[in-house]
């Protein structure tokens, strides 16, 4: 009991104790996301012209292809992902006319009403001075940022895992619309990433467990399978449809990621895992048993490792010493249930996420749980009793210390990298607009990175995973190629080539176009008829 009577005086202290009115207000989470919308929108249209070689190939290589495939009435089935976010992205490229584009106002939109959804969240777990804390330390953080100006589906996913959870915690008591609109959104995140299947676990799992209705075990399993009965109904549509076409209703081969990360990481290189490697594996299953021992030393391995990384990577270490103390301070000062909710959501994910490579974005579902960690650490009683000019205690002071630190560290990273893309693709493009105007659009061109097609308006053809010269010119007759693109990334993931990077010792089949020095990079015309 006396532990219960510290948690809940930790709860009630102010950590920042400013315009009190304001941020109690049922419109401040409206107001701070709608900021936050107006602002990145302004940045992302000016300084990310276009798309980087990181994320962004994504979108150029997989999702503007399936978008302009629905604009054209039809439902593409990919390997990896759902059909959600290319159907989002052609709706709003309806009114934008351009795909790139429709990408970042996408990605900047769903940034923003992820923002207000956590507001939400932690003002049910906490005061609404820890909530907005909590919710400027996430908009602040240098990878939330990064992937709310990044054309791709990180933001959209969390955006629906995030209202998913929104809509299990936001009524003291059950209420069936909540949990429909839960399996709904949950649903959706899973038909734009399929590892938004963790919320489907997650939710039931917090249901049954953290207990945040007060049920009894009968009535906690019933509401789990409610939602899970939902679910399922929400994604039937698409899996009947990949049943018909695939002969799987959960049909995705993502498995193929996995046994990158299982047995190839490391090892091979990118190129030579999916051009060799990967046809190796052909189910989950067989993934898993090609090395149980393996497989499960380096989910064991992935646990430590990803859980480092994002205490160092995703929150940084100031604020990620905070969590793990706040982890620590659970075992103490026992979580509300629906804290306890939240926690068992994000740990599902953080489960999944343990298949596969780490990287920072992927981990990003995670970071207002982490956040939310780290508040506990500093509205914890031992900080409260400690004030500074009778208003803030010390726990508020260091918040505002990591706010300060976080914004910075994020504004720095995210001012050297918004226009990291490559700026040579967009002035090429711009000389052959002008020279060729519409006359070479759907044509072929070769590159190893989809950019260049992109804005070239053609079709592109995947720079050949060959060794000498000749096999490239026969890869180029074979695919019938107008045009060749050659810049550092082919340099680089192609070296035996990296004579191309100088026009002036253009092999007789290549006919150099246009090119640029600083960055290298040329455009051929492709002229087999040279060669005979």
């Amino acid at each position: 009991m006396a532990k219960q009577t510290k948690q809940q005086t930790a709860l009630q202290t102010t950590l920042f104790p400013f315009f009190p009115e304001y941020v109690n207000s049922r419109y401040a989470g409206l107001a701070l996301a709608g900021f936050y919308f107006l602002l990145m929108l302004a940045v992302s249209l000016k300084y990310h012209v276009i798309g980087d070689y990181n994320v962004e190939t994504d979108f150029y290589w997989s999702y503007v292809p399936q978008a302009r495939h629905i604009l054209e009435g039809v439902i593409p089935i990919e390997d990896f992902h759902g059909p959600v976010y290319p159907m989002v992205l052609a709706l709003i490229a309806l009114v934008t006319k351009d795909l790139f584009h429709a990408g970042v106002i996408l990605s900047v939109l769903a940034a923003s009403s992820s923002l207000y959804l956590i507001f939400e969240i932690l003002k049910k777990l906490t005061k609404s001075d820890v909530a907005l804390i909590g919710t400027l330390l996430v908009a602040a953080n240098t990878t939330f940022v990064r992937y709310t100006y990044t054309a791709g589906t990180d933001m959209l996913f969390m955006a629906f895992i995030t209202a998913a959870t929104y809509s299990l915690l936001r009524d003291e008591q059950l209420n069936w619309r909540s949990i429909a609109f839960s399996a709904v959104f949950a649903a959706l995140g899973y038909l734009t990433r399929y590892n938004g299947l963790s919320a489907a676990a997650g939710i039931p799992l917090a249901v049954v467990f953290a207990n945040p209705f007060q049920q009894s075990w009968r009535d906690r399993f019933k509401t789990s399978g409610v939602f899970l009965g939902i679910f399922l109904v929400a994604i039937a549509p698409w899996g009947i449809f990949c049943l018909i076409q695939k002969g799987s209703f959960f049909y995705n081969r993502n498995y193929l990621n996995i046994a990158y990360e299982m047995y190839a990481k490391g090892k091979v290189g990118w190129d030579q895992y999916w051009y060799g490697e990967a046809q190796k594996f052909s189910s989950l299953s067989g993934v898993i048993f090609s090395d149980p021992g393996l497989f499960v030393t380096t989910l064991i391995r992935n646990l430590i490792d990803h859980a480092l990384s994002d205490m160092g990577l995703l929150l940084g270490w100031q604020v990620g010493i905070f969590t793990l103390v706040g982890i620590a301070a659970c075992f103490r000062f026992k979580p509300t249930a629906k804290a306890l909710s939240y926690f068992i959501v994000g740990g599902a994910f953080f489960a999944v996420l343990l298949l596969v490579f780490y990287g920072e974005r992927f981990s990003m579902l995670l970071l207002p749980i982490y956040v939310a960690l780290a508040l506990k650490t500093l509205t914890l009683p031992s900080f409260a009793q400690h004030r500074f000019w009778k208003v803030m205690h010390v726990g508020g002071v260091i918040a505002v210390v990591l706010l300060l630190w976080t914004g910075y560290s994020s504004l720095e990273f995210n001012r050297a990298n918004i226009d990291s893309g490559p700026q040579e693709v967009v002035s090429i493009a711009g000389w052959f607009h002008q020279h060729f105007g519409d006359t070479e659009d759907g044509k072929i061109v070769l590159a190893r990175k989809p950019h260049i097609a992109y804005y070239l308006d053609m079709k592109l053809e995947m720079f050949p995973y060959v060794n000498s010269y000749d096999e490239l010119v026969a890869h180029l007759r074979k695919s019938n190629a107008s045009y060749l693109y050659f810049g550092l990334m082919e340099a680089g993931m192609r070296p035996q080539f990296q004579k191309l990077l100088d026009p002036r010792s253009a092999p007789k089949e290549l006919k150099p176009l246009t090119y640029m020095t600083n960055p290298p990079a040329v455009l051929y015309k492709v002229d087999l008829g040279a060669a005979q």
